[in-house]
């Protein structure tokens, strides 16, 4: 044993004065190795949770699912309740979710983003759900619409439910909102879902400023993430 601690320390005095490169290369190697081992990542930490395909809303007797570049548009003001967040997507010249655009109360609006569609026509587009007061039958809530200008009303089957479908379109002195209106009658009441696509006519700006029209491929792109979520909608009970 004494014999082997002493050819340890000659053979280490050896590399100390004779092969200092070696030495250096031995004292930093075990340095290094807890250095990698710190920077890697832990093997037991829990994989990156994917971001949600969809989001859900369940408002009362219905939910309703949609892709997560829609934005939900809420109320901020509860003294004004057509007064929607953030304004930019949920509010326009003819309203997009406010009550007074609507036949009854807005439960759920959702809002396409604009951030693509910057110097154009569009001034917002969305998805609004309501249940509308004084509808008590099946029969009113299917014939009943408020605007003459409701055309082409007609049944439809669209995901779980059988609706009642009409468009329509309102019109101010620049701006145009385009509507695609479906009525559903259940559980003593009626519910229309709305998608609207509220535009800006070029007689509301200076001649400078006249915004590009929104291309047909582009009016598809919108509807259909919209629909997207139209499609979702379902009853709970």
């Amino acid at each position: 044993m004494l014999l082997c601690r002493l050819f340890q320390l000659r053979f280490l005095r050896f590399v100390i004065l004779e092969r200092p490169f070696v030495a250096l290369l031995l004292l930093t190697l075990p340095l290094a190795y807890r250095g990698a081992e710190a920077q890697s990542p832990a093997r037991n930490s829990a994989p990156a949770q994917p971001k949600p395909s969809t989001i859900t809303i369940r408002e009362g007797s219905f939910e309703i699912k949609f892709p997560p570049m829609l934005i939900r548009c809420e109320r901020r003001d509860g003294e004004n309740p057509d007064v929607w967040s953030p304004e930019h997507g949920c509010a326009a010249s003819i309203p997009v979710c406010d009550n007074g655009g609507h036949s009854g109360e807005v439960l759920v609006c959702l809002a396409y983003p604009l951030e693509e569609f910057r110097g154009s026509e569009l001034q917002a587009a969305a998805l609004s759900v309501s249940r509308l007061d004084g509808y008590n039958s099946a029969s009113d809530c299917a014939k009943r619409w408020p605007s003459r200008d409701t055309r082409d009303i007609h049944a439809q089957r669209i995901g779980t439910l059988n609706l009642q479908a009409a468009t329509a379109v309102e019109r101010e002195t620049s701006h145009v909102a385009e509507r695609s209106l479906y009525r559903v009658f259940h559980s003593r009441a009626c519910y229309e879902l709305d998608i609207t696509l509220a535009t800006a006519l070029p007689s509301a700006f200076a001649a400078e400023d006249v915004p590009r029209n929104l291309t047909e491929e582009e009016r598809r792109k919108v509807k259909a993430s919209l629909m997207e979520a139209l499609r979702s909608f379902r009853f709970l009970k």
